[in-house]
């Protein structure tokens, strides 16, 4: 659409990033069904509102960039399995139901339960702590903002936690887990510092996020300088590739692992802050991973019930806040069954 390499990095606000998404819905849906003159003018009206302000072009540019062409890959996905069972049944034959195919439903619902249990007992200790503890922040479904007592600000991810460590000499937080995303007050008196379970990250004052799963935690600079530094307080298992330390520049990422620092690389912006937006994105993302985050965004439990349609990919733009959306979304160009047990155990089938 326009090029966004000339365009400003000055972040879009979050009510015009959803006037712009509504913009992006209402041309696909009159794409398909609108008739001719009604496209013209629902453009025209469009062409007018992007003339109104640079911004909204940029707006939309991001929207865009989110959403790519992400439809297609799905739909050809669903079309090839359609296609694929089609070929296997014999024609002119009707396909006997099979009698036991609510069994592993009823098996799955009640694993789900269960696990739903379990979950909701360990997932009471950090929101119980957080009540009783000021130096303990935990966001449980939605993302958190808090003003720190420096005057910096932090903002929390859902299933994110830290804990804050501030005296006379040093500014140190703790991440927890999941993801945080920080504008750090200038104290060149005081360090900022966040510890993480491969390293730490130091600034003075700057902006950036800093992601940690599993595996790795991804950093990600967006304004100022950050050093990051490896250690796990284990043996020395740096490979060849990486490093100790590593000091980041603005638009530069890097991550940790067991195996050190990686290496300095640019990243995403758009898709960095979606979340702190209240947008999810997915671009050819595999069911499972899809699922897991949509977890970390819904009070009760969402479980694929076929290991199969862990295959399957997603690709979109959703709303955090909107489970419901995502649901049929996938109901819709993936053809997959959704079982609702009551209001928290949503099983797809």
């Amino acid at each position: 659409m326009r090029d966004r390499q000339n365009m400003s990095h000055e972040p879009i606000s979050e009510d015009l990033f959803d006037e712009a998404v509504i913009w992006h819905s209402r041309l696909r849906e009159a794409n398909k069904n609108a008739a001719s003159d009604q496209w013209d003018a629902l453009f025209a009206q469009f062409e007018h509102w992007l003339e109104q302000s640079p911004k909204n072009v940029r707006a939309y540019a991001e929207v865009e960039l989110l959403w790519g062409k992400v439809e297609e890959p799905v739909k050809q996905q669903a079309r090839q399995a359609q296609s694929n069972d089609d070929r296997k049944k014999p024609k002119n034959q009707i396909t006997p139901r099979r009698r036991g195919y609510m069994r592993p439903v009823i098996v799955s619902a009640i694993a789900a339960c269960l696990l739903l249990f379990v979950e909701l007992g360990t997932g009471t200790y950090p929101a119980v702590k957080g009540m009783f503890d000021d130096t303990f922040i935990y966001a449980q479904h939605s993302v958190l903002t808090n003003a720190l007592p420096d005057g910096s600000v932090i903002k929390l991810n859902a299933e994110s936690a830290v804990s804050i460590d501030f005296d006379a000499d040093t500014r140190s937080i703790d991440l927890v887990s999941g993801e945080a995303w920080f504008e750090v007050a200038h104290d060149t008196q005081r360090p900022f510092v966040v510890h993480t379970k491969f390293g730490d990250v130091t600034a003075l004052g700057t902006v950036f996020n800093i992601s940690s799963d599993k595996d790795q935690v991804t950093v990600s600079l967006e304004e100022g300088k950050v050093a990051v530094d490896w250690s796990t307080g284990g043996p020395d298992e740096v490979g060849s590739n990486n490093k100790k330390h590593v000091t980041l520049l603005a638009g530069e990422a890097t991550t940790l692992s067991s195996r050190g620092v990686g290496k300095r690389t640019h990243f995403d912006r758009v898709a960095t802050t979606a979340w702190r937006k209240g947008k999810m994105v997915f671009y050819q993302t595999p069911l499972s991973d899809v699922i897991d985050v949509l977890n970390t965004y819904h009070e009760g439990h969402i479980m694929a019930v076929n290991p199969k349609l862990s295959e399957m990919s997603v690709s979109g733009v959703f709303r955090t806040d909107d489970i419901d959306q995502v649901i049929e979304a996938i109901e819709g160009t993936l053809s997959i069954q959704v079982v609702r047990l009551g209001n928290y155990m949503i099983l797809l089938i």
